[in-house]
């Protein structure tokens, strides 16, 4: 049994961290936005049906994951009714060299690069330069004459057949279009180390790389199946040749400048390479335990700091996270930020909607999967009751490899940006913070329905 000076002081350990969360974020999240990224305009988390004490708690736990070395740190905000509610970073950017972690940290997002593009792509489709089933060989004739993968011979040579249709724009969209991607990707097939040699980089033209990859035989017929791909990096190419500007240019000048996302981009100056969040990876051993942490180093780890060739629109971009949650709240209100429209809801209601057949991910990931669909590069939640983390139907986000996690709940009004940099299962043990954002923020809400 307890003692009345066991749980007083228990109580005033917890009153002691709200204090110190609670201080953090008034110091983190000024009233405008300003050039440390604050990205929206600040409430108190009561006032919106949240609670403060539970926001407080989440950056708690983060901080004990960081501690623990889930992860070395994270960066933290959520935000209801585009209002800044709470803001966090925890743990340390470089731990090596004790630099904390901060709300200006630049993260390799990767794989949520691929919204970015999708919404480049519809911004194209609004203007009537492409339709949705247009064949993609209309813009880029490398995939006018495709092939697709049937087995192998007696000799162990590839066979291959016709495609029975053209892959299409839609195609790519939703990772229907038959391509593969890379390494670590498919360990078992024929097909694995052809699509894993897929190199981006080197002096090619983008051109050149794309015909590259048209050459390589598809998984399956075009529509039939789904299979994460490099997909996206094809649409970060037809951007650039529908609209006759470099991508990236495209996305500076119709997106990241108009959002003031102006710490993201393909690469980072010299200057900003210090902000980076170093790459870990957790070595062997039980999660729970500390320190277990290993420092990446090499190409995979460090950012560039010069124009990539082929900016890859599958997973190039560095971003912070108050950039990224601007761009989730444009989504988030329906295609709009600040007065300004981006897409129409109509889109952005087709992006967000499932695209593909119900049990897709569950088929390519697993169980933990079923309950997720796919849309036009976000998988939006089909059946909240069947996936592992707190969810409503029609929640949708993308993560990236490195333990990058964001969240629309258009039901709840609620977006959430959460990254760290840590290589996903490099222990054999997933990486939880998708789940674990999802958990901390749900728990977070008082009033459920506002929508």
């Amino acid at each position: 049994m307890r003692t009345s000076k066991s749980r007083s002081l228990a109580t005033t350990r917890l009153v002691a961290a709200a204090l110190l969360a609670t201080s953090l974020l008034s110091l983190s999240v000024p009233v405008a936005r300003a050039e440390d990224g604050t990205p929206l305009p600040r409430a108190k988390p009561e006032t919106v049906g949240m609670s403060a004490t539970r926001l407080a708690a989440m950056g708690e736990f983060f901080r004990r994951e960081a501690e623990r070395g889930a992860a070395a740190g994270y960066t933290i905000l959520v935000a209801r009714d585009g209002k800044l509610v709470y803001s966090a970073a925890v743990g340390m950017r470089d731990r090596e060299n004790a630099v904390p972690m901060s709300l200006d940290t630049r993260f390799r997002i990767f794989s949520m690069s691929k919204p970015v593009t999708s919404v480049a792509v519809l911004m194209l489709y609004e203007e009537g330069k492409l339709q949705l089933d247009d064949p993609v060989s209309r813009f880029l004739p490398a995939f006018a004459d495709m092939r697709v993968f049937t087995g192998v011979d007696a000799a162990g040579n590839i066979q291959t057949e016709p495609a029975r249709e053209p892959i299409t724009i839609r195609h790519l969209l939703t990772h229907t279009s038959g391509f593969g991607y890379g390494a670590g990707y498919d360990r078992t097939s024929p097909l694995g180390p052809l699509w894993a040699g897929v190199n981006f980089g080197g002096d090619l033209s983008s051109e050149e790389k794309i015909r590259k990859l048209a050459a390589l035989p598809l998984y399956f017929q075009p529509g039939t199946q789904w299979r994460y791909s490099y997909a996206t990096d094809v649409l970060g190419y037809l951007v650039e040749v529908v609209s006759g500007m470099p991508f990236a240019e495209f996305l500076r000048t119709r997106l990241f400048d108009p959002l003031g996302m102006s710490h993201t981009g393909f690469y980072v100056s010299p200057t900003d390479a210090k902000l980076m969040a170093t790459v870990y990876r957790r070595i062997a051993g039980d999660r729970g335990n500390v320190g277990k942490l290993e420092r990446v180093e090499g190409p995979f780890a460090m950012p560039p700091t010069s124009p990539p060739a082929l900016p890859s629109g599958g997973g190039g971009l560095i971003s912070t996270a108050g950039d990224y949650l601007r761009f989730a709240q444009m989504l988030a209100n329906g295609g709009q930020f600040a007065g300004r429209r981006y897409l129409a809801p109509s889109t952005v209601e087709l992006m967000t909607s499932q695209q593909v057949a119900d049990d897709a991910q569950a088929k390519a990931y697993g169980e933990k999967w079923r309950g997720l669909g796919f849309g036009l590069g976000v998988s939006p939640v089909i059946d909240f009751r069947r996936v592992p983390q707190a969810n409503r139907n029609g929640d949708y986000t993308w993560p990236g490899v490195l333990d990058t996690n964001w969240m629309v709940s258009p039901s709840t009004g609620v977006v959430a940006v959460v990254l760290a940099q840590v290589v996903r299962g490099a222990d054999g043990l997933p990486n939880r913070t998708y789940q674990d954002m999802h958990n901390q923020v749900y728990q977070a809400i008082l009033d459920l329905d506002r929508y």
